[in-house]
């Protein structure tokens, strides 16, 4: 039996989220289960006041603010934020008023108010073009929180298969709830060697019935930071490790681990 030929990945490049807005909730639904368990007792342990950065459709804070916590979401894609507001708008009054969506860069962007706990959740921290960045967003949340508040970050931890390439076939997805059109998604993985990031190219396609209607493109790199990298970065960025969990039931990180989450707390200032 002759063996499949390989597929050839597009071309990689980044293009920023906005081509993903319209499919990113078919692909990740809200944040429950474990998840939201972790996300609702760091609140409690800190502070109902909560900043999320990269929130996206608002995966995580719209759960979070239905569980009463006052969340501030910034994000750099119009799209998505679009998305979110929509998502918002559905929320009863009460819910609608905890939720306050803004647009910014989590690098620079500056909030009037002051908050107990800053977050960056699901992987989002991995996008960050470098180090720099890194450092100048645990900065800037620091500056947000009260001093002792916290700052989270929740990736993956890399390992050596993060640099093996990888094609996924052609996934079916739910239909797009707006225009009831089949949508599915193939997935090419490639490693840039140069910049220690693995880069996904997602082609998202659009059914009437048998007939392709539509193609969009969503490119996008993560860098493959290990524990130790994410450490140093928080106590570079003067954060004082406060935990380090491997999951979201809060087990001990461990190389095989499926999460790193890494707390910090913001100093006196």
């Amino acid at each position: 039996m002759p063996r499949p030929r390989p597929v050839t990945p597009p071309p990689f490049r980044e293009t920023g989220y906005d081509p993903a807005a319209p499919v990113y909730d078919l692909e990740y639904p809200e944040c429950d289960g474990a998840e939201l368990n972790f996300w609702i007792t760091e609140g409690r342990r800190f502070g109902p006041r909560l900043l999320e950065f990269a929130v996206g459709t608002g995966r995580i804070a719209i759960p979070l603010s239905r569980q009463g916590f006052r969340v501030t979401g910034v994000d750099s894609s119009a799209a998505m934020l679009r998305r979110a507001a929509a998502r918002h708008a559905s929320l009863s009054r009460t819910t609608r008023a905890r939720l306050h969506l803004r647009r910014g860069d989590m690098r620079t962007c500056r909030l009037p108010e002051t908050v107990d706990l800053a977050l960056v959740g699901f992987n989002s921290y991995l996008l960050l073009p470098d180090r720099e960045s890194r450092m100048k967003t645990l900065q800037n949340a620091a500056i947000h929180v009260r001093p002792g508040g916290g700052v989270a970050v929740d990736v993956f931890s890399a390992t050596s298969l993060d640099a093996t390439p990888d094609h996924e076939e052609v996934e079916f997805l739910e239909r797009d709830p707006s225009t009831g059109r089949r949508v599915t998604r193939e997935r090419f993985y490639t490693y840039d060697e140069a910049a220690h990031r693995g880069c996904s190219t997602l082609i998202y396609r659009y059914y009437d019935g048998p007939l392709l209607v539509d193609e969009r493109r969503l490119g996008y790199s993560l860098a493959l930071l290990t524990r130790d990298d994410v450490v140093a970065e928080f106590v570079a960025a003067g954060l004082q490790i406060d935990a380090v969990h491997g999951d979201y039931t809060r087990q001990p990180w461990r190389d095989d681990s499926p999460n790193l989450i890494v707390i910090g707390r913001a100093v006196t200032r």
